[in-house]
């Protein structure tokens, strides 16, 4: 659309006058005629009168162009683009993408998209969906059990944050899973121009979370259950099958084992591609020196308790003879004065973990510490005078924030010291009730998150997302904001291709100018 930027400046046409004044004017003088008789003067005159009127009509008409095109340049043509009218924003999550609750949300989509929706994938950029790869989508989701899981899937508020931010002068609708595991982090405060809709996806059923050796014979399993409220674990112990083959456990689909390289074993849900390996029990050594053999007592008496709490009990050797570093071990309890050997060093980047305690006669003190829910505190008496060289890290710390436990990571593994040692003249550590559960939490192996959060199905209850919504519309009346204002127009200056042919008229002004006849032929006397 041809737009004026200074629409005042067209006052400039008023020296349209200027040509129209000067063709009126500019009369030619006219030439001495030799007449017989003046008798013939006044009808020669009356006639002259007569004819007055414009001459050179082109020429005029070329001038007051060149003054016209003159005034609009000095007006600030331009050429107005309206800018695209803001079409609402649909975005779907991957994890949706890829359910087989996908193909419910497509009326729903479909309908907006036919609205002028644009629809988008909830991610990094939020990159559009084609009608052909949303097509393409509906007809063939992948399985959810499939994807891989990403720590990024559980962070929705702050995805939704976003993504209404980037669209605040649009309406956004978001289509997620109503996963509660998939909500982590604070929930914001959402602008009122999003609308929310939590789709419930199909149960997991069951799933294999952690599986162990239990003996040459049997394989101990911790199925997970999950449905809209809850989330469950069970242990069993199935029959351990010679060669690769189906496991039968009751009240579950069926279990493959399998044998993959290195002789690792496997187990996962024939319906589930995503295999769980078997672990071996971890093999627990605690080697002491005749001065700290009653330490040893009260430590072999806390592992045994401790290992009650674990799917597949250790295998634990107490001895007073030095393990070798080419036993195949998964924790050294090395209560002696002496340093780690060197050749220890090795087994500990390779995944050993390294228990020590402290050395020496050590310094009176009176602290305590209990881990959180404990009934009582756990005295501290004696603590070692060596200071915590980083990377060390506390673990357990007393009341006045000195490490008790301590830990620093060496390649895979972790060398863990303990600042005062498990003896009644020490600590009261050996007689307390809480040493097995803190010893759980060092031996229990670190549960795969991936494997529950894909798992978990209790869903969040949509009135948490309506809420926030509305608190975010209740503040806005309270606290004023900034308008958002619409996407401006864009112009294209036409200025310049003004001038330009103004310029092109003046020339062709000039070269029309020098054709023009001295004077005019006169009438016969």
């Amino acid at each position: 659309m041809f737009t004026l930027l200074t629409p005042s400046a067209l006052l400039a046409l008023l020296g349209l006058l200027v040509p129209l004044a000067i063709h009126l004017w500019n009369r030619r003088p006219g030439r001495t005629v030799q007449v017989g008789s003046v008798r013939w003067l006044a009808a020669s005159a009356n006639r002259r009168l007569r004819s007055l009127k414009l001459e050179q009509l082109l020429l005029l008409l070329l001038r007051a162009a060149v003054v016209a095109v003159l005034a609009v340049a000095l007006a600030g043509p331009a050429w107005q683009r309206p800018a695209p009218p803001a079409r609402g924003q649909v975005l779907v999550s991957p994890e949706l993408l890829t359910s087989a609750a996908l193909p419910n949300v497509r009326p729903l989509v479909d309908s907006l998209r036919r609205r002028g929706y644009e629809v988008s994938r909830l991610e990094k950029g939020l990159p559009s969906i084609s009608a052909e790869e949303w097509t393409a989508l509906v007809a063939n989701p992948a399985a959810s059990d499939s994807i891989s899981y990403s720590t990024e899937s559980s962070f929705l508020w702050a995805r939704a944050a976003q993504a209404a931010q980037r669209f605040a002068d649009r309406p956004v609708h978001l289509l997620t899973p109503a996963k509660l595991a998939d909500l982590q982090g604070t929930r914001p405060n959402l602008p009122p121009n999003l609308t929310w809709q939590l789709i419930p996806t199909p149960d997991s059923g069951a799933w294999v979370q952690a599986a162990g050796l239990n003996g040459a014979n049997k394989v101990r399993l911790l199925i997970g259950r999950s449905d809209e409220e809850k989330t469950t674990f069970q242990a069993v112990t199935v029959a351990r099958p010679t060669t690769a083959g189906t496991l039968p456990v009751p009240g579950l689909p069926a279990l493959r084992y399998e044998t993959r390289a290195n002789n690792q074993a496997a187990v996962h849900l024939v319906s589930d591609s995503v295999a769980t390996p078997v672990q071996a029990p971890m093999r627990l050594r605690v080697y002491y020196t005749p001065d700290q053999a009653e330490d040893a007592r009260y430590l072999a008496a806390a592992l045994r308790a401790a290992s009650s709490g674990l799917l597949v009990p250790p295998v634990i050797t107490v001895s007073a003879t030095a393990p070798s570093p080419s036993d195949s071990l998964t924790w050294v309890f090395w209560l002696s004065k002496a340093p780690m050997p060197a050749a220890w060093k090795l087994r500990v980047a390779e995944g050993l973990n390294w228990w020590q305690q402290a050395a020496g006669t050590g310094a009176a003190v009176a602290a305590s510490f209990g881990p959180v829910g404990a009934e009582t505190l756990i005295p501290i008496l004696r603590r070692d005078t060596a200071a915590i060289l980083p990377p060390a890290a506390a673990i357990w710390t007393d009341g006045s924030g000195q490490p008790v436990l301590s830990g620093r990571a060496e390649g895979r593994g972790q060398v863990y010291t303990l600042h005062t040692r498990l003896n009644p003249t020490w600590s009261g550590l050996p007689d307390s009730p809480e040493l097995p559960a803190l010893l759980l939490g060092l031996l229990q192996p670190p549960i795969p998150t991936p494997a529950l959060a894909r798992n978990d199905q209790r869903v969040v209850a949509p009135s948490q997302v309506q809420a926030a919504i509305q608190r975010s519309s209740n503040s806005a009346k309270k606290v004023p904001q900034k308008a958002v204002r619409p996407a401006p127009d864009t112009f294209t200056d036409l200025r310049a291709w003004a001038v330009l042919f103004a310029a092109l008229l003046f020339g062709l002004e000039r070269l029309l100018a020098r054709q023009r006849p001295i004077s005019s032929p006169l009438s016969p006397a």
